[in-house]
């Protein structure tokens, strides 16, 4: 029966297209609970690294969906770090691979568990309403109620995402995994978007532009004038002064000032007297969404920003050398992986000298938009997993979550790739550099790191402390977390809209939509702005009228 499921899961796969934080567990490097109790006899093994180590009588084979390793050869059993993981826990992955794109992965996997025909293991980008939906129809698998005194390291990482504690009070029990960002590396108290602008520096300093931490849209605007009209790396009609796809350019108008009026929460919002309203009906955006059209009218904006795929904006910087300014994710494989080592590799440029990097901020020079929920995405399991498939894929996860599994999950193994010195400090035996097709300095040498099935504590917590990255690297990283702590408030970094994120109707899925991509269409579109916007607010009011009712009579 499982070599049918596993069977029926390729064939699928083929023909698809496809929260306040918890000081006690979050932060700080408190010492971490041992891996839980193994749901398997035990024998002793040999790992790939020559080290006698504890495994599984009881080979278990695991179907695993994961967003983002595409365009790698995945074989587990090419290399140490791969072979690692299947000799440990005496499992062989059956890894299947998606885009980020939503359309691949989170459609391929709805078709999945629409089907009964999911993996055992699936990561998934993350839907209250749906999950909702999964539960109520036992499409996902339901925890058993003791799982947290199972795995206690796991349960720790999720006592550090708000929004677990709410969906499990609102489903009665626990149907997902929240994976989540900081556990014991919290860069500050209030956690906030990491987006950070990236700028030619050389440029910024042959048109005499002042080099400071943070930008105002008002400045970058004057700064990306002066790029067009001086043109200082001779780029000549290739030149683009600002390139940020569609996603992102809502963050600088009416981002600055409205937060509200951005993808986060949809828009919705409680006003001064407890009410929900809708933050794109309000004057206030169409103000902003003049700003955003001026600037794509006056040719400062990538006039192919509408076109633009997840990276494509940020390479016109460091592989075309096109770029001036761009917005892109402010985690350390973006600063060095991406940015210095791209620049260097394919521009002949010193980072140094080329790059500058700041956070953009509102015109008063506070810090906009809403705190973040400490998580990207979440895994869930299939509803026919087996208990022993559920218990040893389990029993991964809980190592992943120890001071161990972290250290092996982001700096290899100890001794060979990784050491202390006299100082406790983590020193790195690996090149300080990317070499072949790889994406991580640790994939350099294990093509699996690459490909790594995935845990619960994301890479951005242990970015603080690795060695794979430079000090500069992670002081830059822990300098701007910090300083949107000390340049905003609540009423500049606004606290999460608990009471819609995990609210779940009809009425709300029919009313979502993607806001980033609605604003670039009325700044596309023929004709004066301001009457297509109220026509536009007319229309979309419709949908979201009946839930603002269906939130204020809660």
């Amino acid at each position: 029966m499982k070599e049918v499921q596993k069977s029926k899961k390729f064939i699928t796969a083929f023909l698809a297209t496809i929260m306040v934080m918890s000081t006690a567990a979050c932060g700080g490097n408190a010492s971490q609970n041992s891996s839980s109790q193994q749901s398997a006899g035990v024998s002793s093994a040999t790992s790939a690294t020559g080290e006698e180590k504890t495994g599984y009588d009881t080979h278990v084979e695991l179907s695993w969906f994961k967003e983002g390793i595409t365009g790698h050869e995945i074989n587990y059993d090419g290399d140490a770090y791969g072979q690692f993981w299947q000799d440990k826990f005496n499992t062989t992955f059956d890894l299947t691979a998606a885009t980020m794109d939503d359309s691949d992965w989170s459609q391929r996997l709805r078709i999945w568990i629409n089907s009964g025909d999911m993996p055992d293991v699936a990561h998934w980008g993350f839907n209250y309403g749906e999950l909702v939906d999964y539960a109520a129809q036992d499409a996902v698998y339901r925890f058993p109620d003791d799982w947290k005194e199972r795995w206690p390291n796991v349960a720790a990482s999720q006592e550090c995402v708000p929004g677990a504690a709410v969906a499990e009070e609102k489903l009665g029990g626990t149907y997902t995994l929240f994976r989540t960002i900081f556990a014991n590396h919290r860069p500050s108290k209030r956690l906030s978007y990491h987006a950070l602008l990236y700028m030619r520096k050389d440029w910024m300093q042959a048109c005499g532009v002042e080099i400071k931490d943070t930008y105002s849209p008002s400045e970058l605007e004057e700064i990306a004038t002066k790029f067009k009209e001086e043109d200082p790396g001779n780029v000549g009609s290739q030149l683009v002064p600002i390139s940020i796809r569609t996603y992102d350019v809502p963050k600088i108008y009416p981002g600055t000032y409205f937060p509200q009026s951005i993808n986060i929460g949809d828009g919705y919002y409680k006003d001064e007297s407890g009410q929900f309203q809708w933050a794109p009906a309000d004057e206030r955006t169409l103000e902003g969404l003049k700003k955003y059209q001026n600037l794509y009218t006056s040719g400062l904006l990538d006039p192919e920003f509408y076109t633009l795929t997840r990276y494509e904006g940020t390479e016109k910087l460091y592989i075309g050398g096109t770029a001036g300014i761009v917005l892109d994710d402010g985690m350390g494989y973006m600063i060095q992986s991406r940015m210095e080592n791209g620049l260097q590799k394919n521009l002949g440029l010193d980072p140094d000298e080329a790059l500058h990097i700041a956070q953009l901020v509102g015109e008063d020079g506070k810090y906009y938009y809403r705190e973040d929920m400490n998580f990207y995405g979440s895994i869930i399991f299939s509803p026919t997993i087996t208990d022993e498939e559920f218990e040893r894929a389990m029993d991964i996860l809980d190592f992943c979550c120890t001071e161990e599994g972290q250290e092996i999950i982001n700096m290899g193994f100890e001794g060979e790739d990784w050491k202390r010195d006299e100082n406790g400090e983590y020193v790195s035996l690996l090149p300080n550099e990317i070499t072949g097709n790889a994406g991580s300095i640790l994939a350099s040498k294990y093509p699996t790191a690459d490909v790594f099935f995935g845990g619960v504590i994301l890479g951005d917590d242990f970015q603080f402390v690795t060695p794979n990255y430079t000090k500069e690297t992670r002081d830059t990283i822990s300098h701007f977390y910090q300083l949107r702590d000390e340049i905003s408030d609540e009423t500049t970094l606004l606290p999460r809209e608990y009471d819609y994120e995990f609210y779940s109707s009809r009425t709300k899925t029919q009313a979502n939509m993607d806001l980033s991509e609605e604003y670039a269409q009325l700044i596309l579109k023929e004709g004066d702005l301001e009457t297509n916007w109220r026509n536009w607010v007319d229309e979309k009011m419709q949908l979201v009228q009946p839930l603002l009712d269906e939130l204020n009579e809660q």
